[in-house]
């Protein structure tokens, strides 16, 4: 069984990043990644892309927990969205460019707590 180790609200045994170096147009920001991994194993991936109005987040392990997202738009607070659906299965934001992703991470939930990488990912918006 896997163990998971809470350290404030990041997930740091085994927790990690990844940016995506694809970049698109110019009036695009790059493409970023963010993901909580333990073992061998990527539990959690959070992607923002193409105009970073939204991201999506997805359950890449069958281990029994859910998945979420952490983020921040340019204008508003906090805001957090999950999916319990299962392994295969994502959630994603509504699209809203006017007012795009700035700042977001990849989450494990369990037991209602929420495991997320650390740092936040920027989007460059």
């Amino acid at each position: 069984m896997a163990r998971y180790w809470k350290t404030g609200r990041a997930l740091t045994a085994g927790a990690a990043l990844l940016g995506a170096l694809a970049l698109s147009g110019p009036a695009h920001a790059a493409d970023r990644t963010s993901i909580v991994a333990y073992g061998a194993y990527t539990r959690a991936q959070a992607v923002s892309y193409g105009a970073n109005g939204a991201v999506r987040v997805c359950d890449v392990h069958a281990d029994g927990y859910g998945v979420a997202v952490r983020y921040y738009r340019r204008v508003g607070d906090r805001q957090t969205l999950s999916d319990s659906k299962g392994n295969g299965t994502c959630g994603e934001t509504t699209d809203i460019q006017s007012n795009p992703i700035i700042l977001f991470t990849a989450c494990v939930v369990i037991d209602s707590v929420d495991y997320c990488a650390s740092p936040y990912q920027d989007t460059g918006r």
